[in-house]
């Protein structure tokens, strides 16, 4: 009873999100290479989702469940801002438009196949699912918590050593939320994730990522 009052404390929760959010974030920066930066979100993600599991206020159907109903919906918007970034790609990024694929092509198959995985699912189980049923707690103003969320999930793609990855990310960072929100599913969440990733390492934006 007593590990259950401090758990569920606003200050525990405050030092748990400086943890998880950005101190492991900038020790992964700092310290680690290559696809190696990705290990501290999968073992976090690993940790969150058990903790999700055995959480009694967590509706276990948001991990599984797939909103079809919002999944039409949302299909206007994914097909005008897939649009919007082959355009945007190949306005600013011409020598990188297709460049993944076209140089790369094995590396390309196998990022295609492993980004859910290790990536997108990862992502959205920390930053929208963990973090919106955990700390709405201490952060009670909706549009100040979504405005928390957009920035850190920004500054965490400072791991890529640039700061198109950042940006774009904090933008397009608003797009999940809304979807999460709504949707109240991590299939649904991540199913838009993935397919802004599959067009991004197509049309070689990707290049900011890696």
């Amino acid at each position: 009873m007593y590990l259950k009052k401090i758990y569920f404390s606003p200050a525990y929760m405050v030092l748990e999100f400086l943890f998880f959010y950005v101190f492991i974030p900038f020790i992964a920066v700092a310290y680690l290479d290559g696809w190696l930066k990705v290990l501290p979100l999968l073992l976090i993600a690993a940790f969150f989702f058990l903790i999700l599991r055995i959480d009694p206020y967590f509706d276990k159907r948001t991990l599984y469940r797939l909103n079809k109903k919002h999944l039409r919906k949302s299909l206007p918007r994914i097909i005008i801002i897939s649009i919007l970034l082959v355009w945007f790609t190949f306005w600013i990024f011409p020598d990188l438009f297709f460049q993944y694929p076209l140089e790369n092509f094995k590396n390309y198959v196998i990022t295609l196949f492993l980004y859910p995985l290790a990536s997108v699912l990862p992502q959205e189980l920390t930053y929208r699912v963990y973090f919106f049923h955990r700390y709405r707690k201490i952060v009670p103003e909706k549009y100040l918590l979504m405005l928390s969320n957009a920035i850190i999930f920004g500054l965490t793609h400072w791991i890529y050593g640039n700061w198109v990855a950042p940006i774009a990310t904090f933008l397009v960072s608003w797009i999940f939320i809304f979807n999460y929100l709504k949707s109240q599913s991590l299939l649904n969440v991540s199913i838009e994730h993935y397919i802004y990733g599959f067009i991004m390492f197509t049309i070689g934006f990707g290049h900011f990522f890696s």
